[in-house]
């Protein structure tokens, strides 16, 4: 596109961190040497097999609706393309991208190129009024977690979240390692004698997961976690979960008086 070149990433540009970490990259520079926008790619194979490449741009202010946002995403589809290739991708092969409330011209761009709206996620916050605990299920206790019960842990959340699309869990070793890292006085875990059935994991002020073994789902546990989680944590919280709830979760969050602040859109067409 006239006034426009298309370069690789390189150190010293003031792009996000995401851009200097990603498997592909591109840079747009305006016709006096400044950066216009940029593109990339990161890719990761879901639980339920489908291969994603996530393509994400920025185009800045001044340069909108100059056809410079469809550039990069023509870039970074043809990039997946010859990444796929190179690799060998069998199987489903899919192409992603996001848009947020408010981005609009993203969301046109992407709806205009083929993408189509698959999921959406939601952000949500509680104010640091009281919560009541509830009570944890008949025979089941409460206790801070270890970095031994990383295994167990891992096979719950595979079980919790088995069937499920667009997901992708972190392998063992990533989960034992946050664990090692982490305020573990913050990470509850529910047992029923030896078994581990459910935790709450609490980073900062951000409730980062919630899951509960399905052999003991629909009997409190959860809502028993989250409030001991909330007790302790004494202040405002913050969440992220699917906006269309297809476990129950975010009905559970409001009504412990979670809001919905915000809305994150991912869209997905195949890889042509």
């Amino acid at each position: 596109m006239a006034g426009y070149r298309l370069r690789a990433f390189r150190d010293g540009d003031e792009v996000t961190e995401e851009l200097a970490a990603a498997e592909w990259s591109l840079v747009a520079d305006a016709a006096d040497g400044t950066v216009a926008g940029w593109a990339w790619l990161r890719s990761w194979t879901e639980d339920d097999g489908v291969h994603l490449f996530l393509t994400q741009g920025h185009v800045r202010a001044a340069d909108r609706r100059r056809g410079l946002g469809g550039l990069l995403l023509d870039a970074s589809e043809a990039a997946a393309v010859r990444l796929a290739r190179q690799r060998r991708l069998g199987g489903t092969v899919m192409l992603g991208g996001n848009a947020d409330d408010g981005q609009d011209d993203r969301a046109a761009l992407l709806t205009g190129r083929g993408y189509t709206r698959v999921l959406t996620m939601v952000w949500m916050r509680r104010d640091a009024s009281p919560v009541p605990p509830r009570g944890l299920p008949e025979g089941v206790a409460v206790r801070p977690a270890t970095v031994d019960d990383a295994g167990a842990l891992w096979r719950l959340a595979q079980r919790a979240w088995a069937g499920r699309p667009f997901v992708r869990l972190p392998p063992e070793d990533r989960l034992r390692d946050w664990l090692h890292r982490s305020d573990r006085s913050s990470f509850l875990v529910a047992t029923a004698g030896e078994r581990i059935v459910g935790f709450v994991a609490v980073q900062g002020d951000e409730v980062e997961d919630v899951a509960v073994d399905p052999d003991f789902q629909r009997r409190g546990l959860a809502s028993a976690l989250l409030t001991r989680a909330l007790v302790d944590l004494g202040g405002p919280a913050r969440l992220r979960t699917e906006g269309h709830d297809p476990a129950g979760a975010r009905t559970l969050y409001e009504q412990l008086g979670f809001r919905v602040v915000s809305r994150h859109h991912r869209y997905r067409k195949p890889l042509r």
